[in-house]
């Protein structure tokens, strides 16, 4: 079996979730052990194509959500800049572009609602960020936009605008408290990282790693066995783990499950997919942005606003929230693309990822963003759960860095509670 490593806290996946928990554990003073088949970062790496950063797909972290103040707490720094103010609202059926509103001066100047909308979007514009989102949990995000009285070119504007905010294709498919927080982080505001996710992953592998944990990459775990002692013992290829807690941040629900020593009794909503073009150009285009009103569509323009391209050069992600097949998604985003300038001869660098997963249990209609698994929701004393589909605390990368934090808070705290009790420490 290889190498027996007795430890105080193994933590399974090394995607943001996995390294903010390895990082919250050894800064209490665990001895931490994180453990991922592929490299740190999961799908928070970023790829330098032809001198062109490009993020799995657009990423953007929120100016007021709950992963900042984590990061803060970490002492990961970052830098980027907001993205273009203008944005352009795209209808398929027609091929017609025209500037959204998305703020009260583009609400005045856009052709894209009538008078009367105007009025309810202006008074939708200034209510939303009063608005307590928890008491519409019990909506669908299509119920609540239906319940707003806009006509259905209003419904389509506030449509776009949160499959944007939540990256959900199909909005009976998530809550209607979720997408409401999510729209009023987006009032906020969001930014585009220099250097790209990679800047975040590499930051907290540094304050993991400097806080004294072992980053095992290329070790996948097979096997999470609880003891008759309380410990456990996580099997990889290479070694077993002996551990005092465990953080299963293995990415999918499907991936813990297969782990946890117990079935767990979760009710999980719908995953998010989505098919991107990322794309690396010689030249900015002439739309930068650009909403879908009659498609989940978005084109967004990432670089120069932030520094993920060579002088001249431009970042632009093109995306359909919701994959169907290869063939149709690639068509449908690169004719997008070309209505808003990109010529084949302004691509250098191209990647198309098909059938992302974005988030891999959307909050459910019903119980909303309360109904999502807890960190200890394993039926396992000791094993905690992180990801994007745990906690109450946002979603997407902001779930991942809350869950995080808190799994790896209380795995630690159990760790050294043993450690207390039987006076023996122990580490890699």
């Amino acid at each position: 079996m290889g190498d027996r490593c007795d430890i105080e806290v193994v933590v399974v996946g090394a995607g943001l979730a996995g390294l903010v928990a390895a990082a919250v554990a050894a800064r209490s003073g665990a001895s931490v052990v994180v453990c991922d088949v592929r490299a740190a970062g999961g799908r928070a790496r970023s790829d330098e194509r032809e001198g062109f950063v490009l993020n799995q797909g657009p990423h953007a972290l929120y100016r007021s959500g709950v992963g900042v103040d984590v990061l803060s707490r970490l002492g990961v720094g970052f830098r980027g800049s907001p993205p273009h103010p203008v944005v352009s609202g795209y209808t398929e059926a027609t091929g017609g572009l025209a500037v959204l509103p998305t703020s009260p001066g583009s609400l005045v100047r856009s052709p894209v609602l009538g008078l009367r909308d105007k009025v309810r979007f202006a008074r939708l514009l200034t209510t939303l960020p009063k608005l307590h989102g928890a008491s519409f949990g019990a909506l669908s995000a299509a119920e609540w936009i239906a319940s707003l009285g806009l006509s259905s070119r209003g419904a389509g504007v506030i449509s776009a605008l949160t499959r944007v905010a939540t990256y959900a294709g199909d909005l009976d498919l998530v809550s209607a408290d979720a997408a409401v927080a999510q729209l009023q982080l987006a009032l906020e505001g969001v930014i585009y990282l220099d250097g790209g996710w990679q800047s975040l992953v590499d930051g907290l592998v540094t304050a993991a790693t400097s806080a004294g944990a072992r980053v095992l990459e290329g070790e996948r775990a097979t096997t999470l066995h609880a003891r008759a002692d309380g410990t456990f013992e996580v099997r990889t290829p290479a070694r077993t783990l002996q551990a005092a807690s465990v953080v299963v941040a293995a990415g999918s629900p499907t991936a813990a499950r297969a782990l946890l020593p117990h079935p767990p009794a979760w009710e999980l909503g719908a995953p998010a997919t989505a098919a991107c073009l990322d794309l690396g150009l010689r030249r900015v285009p002439a739309t930068m942005v650009a909403f879908g009103l009659d498609q989940p569509l978005y084109l967004s323009t990432h670089s120069p606003t932030a520094h993920l391209a060579p002088p001249g050069g431009a970042v632009v992600h093109v995306m359909r929230y919701g994959a169907r097949t290869s063939t149709d998604d690639r068509a449908q985003l690169w004719a997008l693309a070309r209505r808003c300038g990109i010529g084949d001869a302004d691509v250098v660098a191209q990647r198309f990822l098909h059938e992302m997963t974005v988030c891999h249990a959307l909050p459910r209609p019903g119980p909303g963003l309360t109904g999502q698994p807890t960190i200890d929701a394993t039926r396992t004393a000791g094993v905690f759960l992180a990801g994007d589909w745990v906690g109450a605390a946002g979603l997407l990368a902001d779930a991942s860095l809350a869950s995080g934090e808190a799994a790896g808070r209380a795995a630690s705290e159990r760790a050294l509670r043993r450690r207390a009790a039987t006076g023996a420490m122990v580490g890699p």
